[in-house]
């Protein structure tokens, strides 16, 4: 009888570890499925995330376009009939949509006149510029100011110009200006500079840009090497050239550049339309094909061939503080005594303001090293006077003068 021979049979893995190679099988497996459904969940919520802007078209689908008529209001189009009317610069209708061409003039320097030729009149008609309504008001005037204030680089000196060039200097007191910068041209011609003077007519920031605008939240839009960027009151770039004209949302078509309003400004950048806040940073991306100059983060703007209104989340505007911090500094620190004092900076100018608030309108600009004399004072804050200026200024700035020998013996003699 033959030998059987069985094989052996092997021994199969423990029970216990069949049961924990299961559990963690069962743990990647439900692993895997957290990290897809947790990457499935993100992906929603980046698509849910709150945009920092939104655009809605509502009440604008019967107008075909709207442009800024000189930054004061919005002039628009109806598609059907042809005609346009005004609305303010946050979308709310002034005058129905009946009138033909509007347009702005100035009879004399900085003094608009915003004009309409209407079927109401076979005269062109004035436009309220507060209201933003048509008047009945028929306009006879120029259709362009006689003579410009221009600035004379050969006389260093403001003069008034007319199309064939000089036609005579300018006083201080025959133009009526407020505190502040204004920009002007050196000549009527196309390839004219441009620099900002104070109400004094004097140069404050040189005349070396190809165009300019005012200034507005401390910032003002120059030209320069064919692109806009933005200066502050010293003539120092705040943010670099690299912007196109906003002429497509301007009613004229004029080259121009939109000011900064609540730190937020329209600018335009390889045909698209975006905002930048006063850091140069871009708040709402340049996906639109026109934004108007606007206020508090409101503006008309069009994409894709519809209009509406974009709205800025408020956590981009800009609030000053300066001046609730000059406040809780008044109250904590004494007011200076009378007397003379030294201008004591860092090599730089020092601001005369038009008020105890570092808010307020810059009159001059004192070089260091100039002693003034303290008429009277309030905490943080000097009233001085320098040439034929007088005004505020941050006592942080000033030493008191050393006493000389001469004022010395006066005094003594005043105290006997």
């Amino acid at each position: 009888m033959k030998n059987i021979k069985f094989k052996r049979r092997r021994k199969g893995l423990p029970a216990k570890a069949v049961a924990a190679i299961c559990v963690v099988v069962c743990a990647l497996v439900v692993a895997g499925g957290f990290l897809i459904a947790k990457k499935v969940i993100n992906k929603d919520n980046e698509d849910k995330k709150p945009q920092e802007y939104s655009f809605e078209t509502k009440g604008f689908e019967n107008i075909s376009s709207i442009a800024c008529l000189n930054g004061e209001m919005a002039i628009f189009t109806d598609s059907a009939s042809g005609k346009k009317g005004i609305m303010t610069l946050d979308g709310k209708i002034t005058e129905k949509a009946e009138h033909n061409e509007f347009s702005v003039c100035s009879d004399v320097w900085r003094s608009f006149r915003y004009i309409v030729e209407s079927p109401r009149s076979e005269y062109l008609l004035l436009v309220d510029a507060e209201t933003k309504t048509v008047t009945s008001r028929q306009y006879h005037g120029l259709k362009s100011p006689e003579l410009v204030p221009c600035w004379s680089e050969a006389g260093k000196h403001l003069a008034w110009t007319d199309e064939k060039g000089y036609a005579g200097e300018i006083s201080p007191s025959e133009l009526e200006l407020s505190a502040g910068l204004y920009p002007v041209a050196t000549s009527l011609k196309d390839d004219a500079k441009y620099g900002y003077i104070s109400r004094s007519l004097r140069l404050e920031i040189a005349a070396i840009y190809e165009n300019a605008m005012d200034f507005s939240n401390k910032l003002a839009a120059v030209k320069k090497d064919g692109k806009w960027g933005y200066i502050n009151a010293s003539g120092v770039t705040v943010i670099p050239f690299e912007y196109d004209s906003c002429a497509a949302a301007d009613c004229m078509k004029t080259d121009c550049a939109f000011g900064f309003d609540s730190g937020l400004a329209p600018v335009c950048k390889g045909g698209k339309f975006g905002v930048i806040n006063s850091d140069g940073e871009t708040v709402v991306d340049f996906a639109f094909d026109a934004i108007l100059q606007g206020k508090n983060g409101v503006y008309i703007a069009s994409q894709g061939g519809k209009w509406g209104i974009l709205t800025v989340e408020k956590q981009h505007l800009k609030v000053e503080t300066t001046a609730a911090k000059s406040t809780a500094k008044a109250s904590n620190e004494p007011a200076i005594a009378r007397g003379e004092y030294i201008v004591k900076t860092s090599g730089s100018v020092l601001n005369m303001r038009s008020a105890s608030d570092s808010n307020a309108d810059v009159v001059a600009k004192i070089p260091n090293g100039t002693q003034l004399t303290v008429t009277k004072a309030v905490s943080g804050w000097a009233y001085v006077k320098y040439n034929s200026f007088t005004g505020w200024v941050s006592s942080d700035f000033l030493i008191q003068a050393p006493v000389t020998t001469a004022a010395a013996s006066t005094t003594a003699v005043a105290a006997s």
